[in-house]
């Protein structure tokens, strides 16, 4: 308690003392300084979480919207490549079918109004009108002169089934790394995906 009585002495020493003595300042003026100070430096130092969509962690291969044949291009080359690095897998060649052709869901602007009326007729009735008018609009950004609409969250196509073709796969131990390979790297079930030997 001493510490804090000689801070507002020493406050109180570099106001003007004319304010001092007509008690214009004294010192629960000076503690509100104090803490809206002491609240404006810790609003610049904490972090507030944004808003923003989440981004969830998928394979480092970027989906081109609208082209969905590069995107089966870029996923069979990088199973590929994947695959024949594969002890005893020889070359390898990857075959992948979508089963459509992914979702997009954009960001929209919408307005709502309503209107209400009362009115009265001579008998003393009153009759409610309710009109309610909405409009959407889908949000368009411009990138590099381009008017694209804004995606709020793209799936991307899911994959139907995957064929495997590798020189190895004569041998049943090949073959189940291959098969265990690629169920872990695109994290989907057996059952879609054959591995077949290459002709001889």
């Amino acid at each position: 308690m001493g510490n804090f009585n000689e801070m507002i002495a020493s406050v109180k020493k570099v106001w003007p003392a004319q304010l001092v003595r007509d008690g214009v300042i004294n010192a629960r003026l000076i503690i509100l300084g104090l803490l809206g100070v002491f609240l404006l430096l810790a609003g610049g130092l904490i972090q507030v979480p944004t808003t923003k969509s989440k981004v969830e962690n998928t394979p480092a291969i970027p989906y081109q919207s609208g082209n969905n044949r590069s995107y089966e291009e870029q996923l069979e080359a990088k199973m590929g490549n994947l695959l024949s690095q594969v002890k005893g897998a020889g070359s390898v060649a990857v075959s992948i079918t979508l089963d459509d052709n992914g979702t997009y869901e954009h960001d929209k602007n919408v307005v709502k109004e309503s209107k209400t009326v009362q009115e009265k007729d001579t008998n003393g009735a009153v009759r409610t009108t309710t009109e309610t008018k909405e409009s959407e609009q889908v949000l368009m950004s411009r990138e590099n002169g381009v008017d694209r609409p804004v995606t709020v969250r793209e799936d991307k196509p899911v994959i139907k089934g995957i064929l495997v073709i590798a020189a190895g796969a004569y041998d049943s131990k090949v073959k189940a790394d291959l098969m265990e390979a690629v169920e872990a790297g695109l994290g989907i079930p057996a059952y879609k995906i054959t591995v077949l030997p290459q002709r001889r």
